[in-house]
């Protein structure tokens, strides 16, 4: 295991475009309420949505959507990088945020191989808790020691998905990042 600096570590939530982080079996159903969007899309897309909402709930991915609870996460400081944790619903941070497995699609995991992460300023440069003045920052993520950008694929109709993966098209994401305790141990 590693050596957690607690000094560097926070707990915090994550937007894109004021839209929260969470999981995206969330982003769905919120979706497959939306008359409007049923209506538009026709019976097929809502068949796919909800077949789509059981996988969902299987493989565990994350996403971003309007109208739904943001996650809350632990940034954990250790050797250069962040491991974030996410916060389940018995209060711990028991899970990780992950960019395993074959689509390289962000997902909780539970085990002992999370992904590592880099927090990019504005400038493009690599920040911890102390470069970080403000409650409320812009900020991309990268993953591994690869460097990959965290960025986004899909959306509306349907809901995005949150990759590091190179083969997939799709734009780097401004996260907004929302510090809730600078030191929460």
């Amino acid at each position: 295991m590693w050596d957690t600096d607690f000094t560097q570590s926070f707990t915090a939530q994550l937007f894109v475009d004021d839209m929260p982080v969470s999981p995206a079996y969330r982003v769905v159903s919120k979706l497959l309420l939306d008359p409007k969007i049923g209506e538009r899309e026709g019976e097929e897309w809502l068949e796919l949505h909800r077949k789509l909402l059981n996988d969902l709930n299987d493989n565990r991915m994350v996403s971003y959507g309007k109208g739904i609870l943001p996650y809350v996460f632990y940034f954990e400081y250790h050797d250069d990088v962040y491991t974030i944790r996410i916060k389940g619903n018995n209060g711990l941070f028991n899970k990780t945020a992950s960019m395993e497995g074959e689509s390289r699609s962000l997902s909780e995991f539970k085990g002992d191989d999370p992904t590592y992460f880099r927090i990019i300023n504005s400038s493009g440069d690599v920040v911890k808790l102390d470069e970080i003045p403000d409650a409320i920052s812009d900020v991309y993520l990268e993953t591994g020691p690869q460097r990959r950008s965290v960025k986004t694929y899909s959306g509306y109709p349907t809901f995005p998905v949150l990759t590091d993966d190179p083969r997939r098209s799709g734009k780097p994401v401004l996260f907004k990042l929302k510090i809730i305790d600078r030191h929460p141990l």
